[in-house]
C-alpha cells in the first residue's frame, strides 16, 4: 500500500514538473536533467581507494582544503554522503546552463554566431542529451564585456574527461594563489579583474600532474 501511494505521489510530482517546464519552454532541459539523474543513480557504486598522497597534498597546499577538511571529506565519501551531493552538484551544473538560442538572445547575436564562437573556443559548451549547453558562469552582466575575458585559454586547457560540474566547481572556488588586494579570487572573479588566464592554466596543469 505504501509503495502504491509513493508511486501516485511520484507520478503527480512528475506531471506537475512537466506542466511547469512546458509552460516555461524548459521541457527539453527538464528531460535532460531527469536522464542525467537516472544515469548517475545507475552508475553509483561504492568508491574504491581514496586520493593518492600526492593529490591530497596538492589539495591542501593549494588552499582548497585544510587537513581536517580533507579528512572529513574523505570520511563522507566512504559513507556515501558525497554521492548524493555529487548528484545534486551535477544536476545543478546542468540547470545553470543555456541553450544555443538563449545564448544568442543574451549576446544579441544569431545562433550561427554562437556556434562559430564555440567552434573557435571563445565560448565553452558541453553536450548532454544530444544538445549543447552553455554554462552561465562564463557570462557577465557587463554589456561591454558579456563574456569572461581570457576564456579561450581555459577552454583549451579544461580536461576533456571533466564533467561540467567539475569545471563549474573549479571556476567558482577561490584559490590560494589567485589574490587581488590580498583577497582570494575564484577563477571567474580572477578573469573579471583582468587576471592572467595563464595563471589558471598553470593551476589546472598542477592538479592534473599531481
Amino acid at each position: 500500500m505504501a509503495d502504491d501511494k509513493m508511486s501516485v505521489e511520484v507520478r503527480k510530482a512528475f506531471e506537475r514538473l512537466m506542466d511547469v517546464a512546458q509552460a516555461q519552454g524548459k521541457a527539453d532541459l527538464v528531460a535532460t536533467l531527469l536522464r542525467e539523474a537516472a544515469d548517475a543513480l545507475q552508475k553509483q557504486r561504492p568508491r574504491g581507494r581514496g586520493l593518492s598522497e600526492e593529490q591530497a597534498r596538492y589539495l591542501i597546499e593549494s588552499g582548497d582544503f585544510t587537513p581536517d577538511e580533507l579528512a572529513e571529506t574523505e570520511r563522507e565519501v566512504a559513507e556515501g554522503v558525497l554521492a548524493r551531493e555529487e548528484l545534486n552538484t551535477r544536476l545543478g551544473a546542468l540547470a545553470a546552463s543555456l541553450s544555443t538560442a538563449e545564448v544568442a538572445q543574451r549576446l544579441g547575436i544569431d545562433a550561427s554566431r554562437v556556434r562559430h564562437r564555440r567552434a573557435k573556443g571563445t565560448l565553452y559548451a558541453f553536450m548532454v542529451g544530444g544538445k549543447r549547453r552553455y554554462p552561465t558562469w562564463q557570462f557577465t552582466d557587463d554589456p561591454k564585456q558579456p563574456v569572461l575575458p581570457g576564456l579561450a585559454a581555459l577552454v583549451e586547457a579544461f580536461p576533456k574527461d571533466w564533467h561540467p560540474a567539475s569545471i563549474q566547481g573549479f571556476m567558482s572556488t577561490p584559490k590560494a594563489n589567485l589574490l587581488v588586494d590580498g583577497e582570494r579570487m575564484s577563477p571567474v572573479e580572477w578573469l573579471r579583474h583582468a587576471g592572467d588566464p595563464e595563471a589558471l592554466v598553470d593551476i589546472l596543469d598542477s592538479f592534473l600532474q599531481s
